[in-house]
């Protein structure tokens, strides 16, 4: 397959000028992680995680947004897509030819339609997931997220997780509440998990049919670590 046949050919984008609480607000909203930046013309990208890991809801997206913009052609295949999103460590490119966008595909698209290699979970987990417990402000957790540069943390009781914490959760938090607030109130509950020896087909099957990008790596005793689209991108890229 080629990107052009998975790519979203319909992107979101706000001016430089839009607050940042606006943006913030626009991705909740449309159950997205990113918008393009115009000002007049294509200037950058801004990701929930970019206005999350700064804090002022009252900054010019312009002030925040990644000039580094990485374009594909539509004519790429999806590994061609998968090896330069992993070596460049990054979550979306630009459909286009460096001038004219065509559109925007994802980690979550590729996911989707990539071919997993025949390995396990437990040969490409991270082993030093975020964890946090329910007491925990999600200020004091964002703070470990932002030092290992990372979208997830986990909640654990007992050794075992009970939920997740997300950028999404800690933007939902930031524009209403503040982030003095517990964890507890504002993580996923019940997290879908999988063990090390988890098929990557199988956390693949779990992420896309429920739309998420991130699981706890178990044993039935405690947790193990996490496994996430990234590493499973980088999988496919091989």
């Amino acid at each position: 397959m080629k990107v052009s046949e998975i790519m979203t050919k319909e992107v979101a984008s706000v001016s430089e000028d839009t607050k940042a609480r606006v943006a913030l607000d626009i991705m909740l909203r449309l159950n997205i992680r990113r918008l393009l930046v115009r000002n007049g013309k294509l200037t950058g990208i801004l990701t929930i995680r970019d206005i999350v890991y700064d804090g002022n809801l009252e900054r010019k997206v312009g002030e925040l947004a990644s000039r580094d913009l990485q374009f594909v052609m539509p004519t790429a295949s999806l590994k061609e897509a998968c090896m330069i999103i992993t070596s460049q460590a990054l979550g979306s490119l630009i459909v286009g030819n460096g001038n004219d966008v065509e559109g925007i595909v994802t980690e979550r698209d590729l996911l989707r339609y990539c071919k997993s290699p025949p390995s396990n979970v437990g040969d490409i987990m991270n082993i030093e997931p975020v964890i946090a417990n329910r007491d925990a402000t999600l200020k004091e957790v964002l703070e470990f997220m932002k030092k290992k540069w990372v979208r997830h943390a986990i909640v654990i009781e007992d050794s075992l997780p009970v939920g997740i914490v997300s950028v999404r959760d800690i933007a939902r938090a930031l524009l209403s509440k503040g982030l003095d607030v517990k964890v507890g109130g504002f993580m996923s509950l019940s997290p879908f998990k999988v063990t090390p020896d988890s098929t990557v087909e199988t956390a693949r099957r779990i992420m896309v049919e429920h739309n998420i990008g991130f699981l706890p790596v178990v044993d039935p005793r405690t947790l193990l670590g996490s496994v996430s689209e990234r590493e499973l991108i980088a999988a496919m890229s091989v």
